[in-house]
Parts: C-alpha cells; structure tokens; sequence
C-alpha cells in the first residue's frame, strides 16, 4: 500500500477507534461509572500492553526517545490530557466538547504546522478543512445553542479548549521529533499507567474499585484501553508521520461525525436533520482534504523557496534534513 494510502488508512482506524471509545464512555457513564473509573481502566490495560514492548526496546531510555521526550509526549498525551476531556464532561453537555475539542485541535494544529514545521497548504486541504469545521459545527448546534440547564458549562468548555491544546502539542512534537508510532504508544501508555493508577488507587481506594461492576469496567477497558489508549495512538501517530500535520489532524474532526453514528445503535441516540447535515458535511470535507474530490492542488504559499510539501517529505528520492527518527 502506497504511503499516503496507508496514513488515511491509519487516520480512518484511528476516528472510528475514537468515535467508538466516545460512545463507549457515554455508556459507561450513563451505566454508573465515574470518568475517573474510565481513565483508570484506560491506562491500566494499556500500559500493560504495552509495558513487554518498551522492556524490548529498552526501559532505561524509553524506547531510545529518551526520558525528557518521553515526559512531554505523556504530559500532552496522557493523563492530564484525559483528566482535561473526560472532566469537561462534569460541566458542559456531549455536544460542546464534540464541538470544541476537535475544531481546537485542527485550527490550532494545522495553523502551527505551517507555521512552525514549514507544511505546505494546498487549496484543497484548506477547502477541506473549512467544511470539516462547518459539519462539526452542524452537529453540535443544538447542543450548543439550547438551554441545558448547566450554567457552569464554561468551566466545561475551558477544559475541552485546554485538551485539545494539549493534543495539537502531542501531534506537533511525534512530527517534529519523527518519533516511530508504536513506540511513542508504549511510553506515552506506561508512563501514563505509572502516573495515574497510584493517584486513583489512593483517591478512590480498593474498595471502590472492587464494587464495581465487573462486565462494564472490563468493557471500558477493551475500548478505553486497548483501542483508544493503543489502537488508536499508534494509528493516529503513524498517520501523523505518513501524512504530516495538516493531513493528519483533519481524521480527528470527524470523530463526532462518526461518534453520531456509532451512537445510534449502541446509546440508542439518534441524529436529528441538522446533525445529518453536518455528518455529510464532514464526510465531504474529508474527502476534499485528502484529494478525494479533486480540487486544484496549488499551495497557499507558492513562492520558490517555499518548504517541501508532506507529499514530498515521503518520496525516497527526497532526504529531508534533520534528525533521525530515534533521536533520544
């Protein structure tokens, strides 16, 4: 499969892993579990996958990223970062952290790919990436404009702002460090482990954690934990290094699209007109950015001397400079 074949390919595993990890938390939540009880079970299970993996690799320097690298990437990936958008959820309804935290993300990441790791632009991705914002924002439009009786909802909306800030830094530095996929999952989901399981264990003791119910925490574990704390990181890792930035961040926008979908069957919610709009919206937008739909590919900044394109990047006849994929 060509490169560029194989990063949609991993940003798609990676939204639909997401999207499914989303409505599993709402079930979950709606079945009696705290999001805290989700984020244990989320880096439990996958800190436990993966902890053979960086044993492998090498424990001592993480994998060869190195402990200082290692930190940074659990600090924007890990546990504050699940704190921030399983939290926002205490405070401000589904829809505005469906709203938000992607059009956060993919604002902030693509701009800072431009602008700070030299990634072309083209009309398409721009055109794309415009009507990704529009369907998210469709499908979040009632959430956000009807009276929920939540009148502390800004704290909510503060938190999914700082999420998603903390998500666009993760995806900058797996790019601008060229750090390898599945190692990048193994230290960010052990470190991640090590951190949060203590903190759980102390807050909540053993005697909550054993009255919970079996089948839903094991549940919450098989999704939170080995598809959203390692499928889909590493998918979303290797689309970042197939693709770039500013291709890669567009797979998480679509997560409430398909977030909608998957919710139909399994919380039993389903999409009013608007919201089906926006799910078509999204799916058009996608399909631009990734050149689907074909639209004139000319750079938004085309003078000579412009840095190389993403495209470029990954063709073996060109050898970008910098440093090497495990730089510790």
């Amino acid at each position: 499969m060509p490169r560029f074949g194989l990063g949609h390919a991993c940003g798609l595993v990676m939204a639909v892993g997401a999207s499914l990890a989303f409505a599993s938390a709402r079930a979950g939540i709606l079945g009696g579990l705290a999001p805290d009880d989700l984020i244990f079970a989320r880096f439990l299970v996958a800190g436990l996958v993966m902890l053979p993996f960086l044993v492998r690799w090498g424990l001592p320097d993480l994998a060869g990223i190195g402990w200082r690298r290692g930190l940074v990437l659990a600090l924007t990936g890990g546990p504050l970062f699940a704190i921030l958008q399983t939290g926002g959820y205490a405070y401000a309804p589904l829809a505005h952290g469906a709203v938000i935290a992607p059009s956060t993300v993919t604002i902030v990441s693509t701009i800072a790919a431009g602008l700070f790791l030299g990634e072309r632009l083209t009309r398409a991705h721009l055109s794309g990436a415009a009507l990704v914002l529009a369907g998210i924002l469709l499908i979040g439009w009632h959430g956000i404009a009807a009276d929920n009786g939540m009148p502390a909802s800004w704290i909510g909306d503060l938190m999914f702002v700082a999420s998603s800030l903390l998500w666009a830094a993760f995806t900058l530095l797996l790019r601008a460090w060229r750090v390898e996929a599945a190692r990048a999952t193994a230290v960010v989901s052990v470190m991640s482990c090590v951190l949060a399981s203590p903190i759980y264990l102390a807050v909540r003791g053993i005697d909550h954690l054993a009255a919970l119910p079996l089948g839903p925490i094991v549940v919450q574990g098989l999704t939170q934990g080995l598809i959203q704390g390692v499928i889909t990181i590493m998918a979303y890792s290797k689309a970042v290094a197939l693709l770039g930035v500013s291709r890669a961040v567009l797979f998480p926008a679509i997560v409430p699209a398909v977030s909608v979908l998957i919710g139909i069957p399994l919380v039993g919610e389903i999409p009013d007109a608007v919201q089906i709009a926006g799910i078509l919206t999204v799916s058009v937008g996608l399909l631009t950015a990734v050149g689907v739909l074909g639209l004139p590919a000319t750079p938004s900044r085309a003078a000579a001397g412009d840095p190389p394109s993403p495209a470029s990047l990954h063709n073996p006849a060109h050898k970008p400079a910098g440093p090497s994929e495990e730089t510790t």
